[in-house]
């Protein structure tokens, strides 16, 4: 099994230390036209400063945090996996003047 590249690893409001792969930030580069650098700033004030939180724990034993952030009138969200070996970074994009109504319906954390 190939090591795991890291690109950076950022402590959430939570208290987690999320993991962000160099292959989960390039795919997240597909959503956004952003250098690497600016991309793990813009992550790292989602997961600092979110303006909610919400969990998927539909998954089991997988559970995902999902952080909203609303910046600009437009939400980010980026999905974090929480497992028994850590907390990983999977994705972050855009879902425009609002939370996606599934992720309404969830567990919220923070608010």
């Amino acid at each position: 099994m190939a090591k795991r590249k890291i690109a950076k690893i950022i402590t959430a409001v939570t208290g987690d230390r999320i993991v962000v792969g160099e292959a989960e930030l390039r795919h997240a580069q597909d959503h956004f036209i952003l250098p690497v650098v600016i991309l793990l700033e813009l992550l790292e004030m989602v997961f600092k400063d979110p303006t909610d939180i919400f969990v998927d724990d539909l998954k089991a034993p997988k559970l995902y945090h999902l952080f909203y952030r609303l910046e600009n009138k437009r939400f980010l969200c980026a999905v974090v996996k929480i497992t028994s070996s850590g907390s990983f970074f999977t994705t972050i994009y855009p879902t425009g003047t609002s939370i996606r109504n599934p992720h309404k319906k969830m567990k919220r954390l923070k608010r």
